[in-house]
């Protein structure tokens, strides 16, 4: 089996998308390239300027008249959402070019097209019900596109999840909030979750999202589950996407933010806060066990503060500040035996005091097989109390053995060490 990376989120993308938010007014920067002309007479060169400083000027009009009129123009991604509310609908934030894609595999796609959030109110008593019985509340529409350009049919059932930031609640889907001719189906197939092989499918999908939980949402994970070939649920396809979604402005200041973390269940499952104190990304060590080449990528070293949805997840560590260490690897299979991702070993020795095995509930989530020819990358995560971590001086990350599907040990039972920076 082919190792099928998480594509996370370029978040970089998300910022150059098109979004808009209520008194959005200041003026957008313009680019475009500077061309150098030949050499005139003063006179001709000065009436030229003059000239090109005045087209200049109404191009650049023109490009800002363009923008705003993409992100300031106030249309209703979702329409049905006046119908069935019966409410006032106004625009709070529209991305209309997210340039978010989530590769399942080389074949198969998900991308968000575009995505807003309105602000529902003056709603009919009927709808309040879908909105925890309250006066207003904010919808999430999202256009997405699954593409398949694999040989067999495909297996989506509106997997779609989300959490507040603090992860302590659930921001609950609501496809009722879409008509039923915009929802994503294939209606050549005779399953509903079913989409036909080489061809691509688009549609909405809404989340109700109530005043309580928008006011702590700026970048909320989107979470949209594994595929699987046919009906059969056990023929996955890839893993499940991790999408951080910025629901505001504030929300991609809090984007940039994280963009450089090294993506563990911190980050993608909103288990902690995290702000880095000291990293080195440029390691790229390589070491040997038999014809397994494994690579030290790099590390980051991050002061956490648990969620409050997950507080009680760290509760053995004591109620001082916690320092997480990521670290990130890569382990290329040359040889001719195939290995499991989840049952390679991760330990830390920590000066001559001891070993300390990694957090596997701070992991991505792995469940393949590094096949012979496929390369893994992966990342393992160990915690500190601040206390204790300012006495060490030396940190070892030991990896391996490695073992197969059944945990038995392979090669030997060989592993390699290698030394980990520190600030100083």
């Amino acid at each position: 089996m082919k190792k099928l990376l998480i594509v996370t989120t370029v978040l970089a993308l998300i910022f150059l998308g098109a979004c808009s938010s209520k008194d959005k007014e200041e003026t957008k920067p313009t680019s475009g390239k500077e061309t150098a002309g030949q050499t005139e007479t003063n006179e001709s060169k000065d009436v030229k300027k003059e000239d090109e400083s005045e087209e200049a000027t109404k191009d650049e009009e023109v490009v800002e008249d363009d923008e705003e009129k993409t992100e300031n123009d106030g249309e209703i991604l979702n329409p049905y959402i006046e119908e069935y509310t019966g409410g006032d609908v106004e625009v709070v934030f529209t991305n209309q070019n997210p340039g978010l894609t989530h590769a399942f595999s080389d074949k198969v796609s998900m991308a968000i097209d575009e995505y807003q959030i309105v602000h529902v109110s003056n709603m009919n008593e009927s709808a309040k019900g879908s909105f925890n019985d309250e006066e207003e509340g904010y919808i999430l529409t999202l256009k997405l596109t699954l593409d398949n350009q694999s040989e067999d049919e495909i297996s989506y059932a509106g997997g779609l999840s989300m959490q507040t930031d603090d992860a302590t609640e659930h921001i609950i889907k609501r496809t009722t909030l879409v008509d039923r001719d915009q929802w994503m189906k294939d209606e050549s197939t005779e399953s509903a979750s079913l989409y036909s092989a080489g061809k691509s499918f688009t549609g909405l999908d809404a989340f109700l999202i109530t005043k309580d939980q928008f006011e702590k949402s700026k970048l909320p994970i989107l979470k949209i589950d594994a595929l699987w070939r046919g009906e059969d649920v056990s023929d996955r396809i890839g893993e499940e996407a991790v999408i951080p979604l910025p629901l505001s402005d504030e929300g991609k200041d809090k984007a940039k933010e994280t963009a450089n973390l090294y993506q563990d269940k911190m980050v993608t499952d909103t288990i902690a806060e995290k702000e880095i104190f000291f990293a080195k990304e440029d390691i790229n060590e390589t070491k040997e066990i038999d014809k397994v080449k494994v690579t030290l990528n790099g590390v980051q070293y991050a002061n956490i503060t648990p969620t409050d949805g997950h507080k009680e997840r760290f509760k053995n560590f004591g109620d001082g500040p916690l320092i997480a260490l990521t670290a990130k690897f890569t382990v290329e299979n040359n040889s001719d035996q195939a290995f499991s991702q989840s049952f390679i070993d991760r330990k830390l020795h920590v000066d001559d005091r001891g070993t300390m095995m990694s957090q596997g509930m701070l992991e991505p989530t792995v469940r393949d097989m590094v096949e012979p020819g496929d390369t893994f990358e992966g990342l393992a995560v160990f915690l500190f109390r601040e206390d204790e971590f300012g006495i060490f001086k030396e940190l070892k990350l030991q990896m391996g053995p490695l073992s197969d599907e059944n945990a038995k040990r392979l090669f030997k039972e060989k592993s390699v060490q290698f030394d980990l920076p520190m600030k100083k």
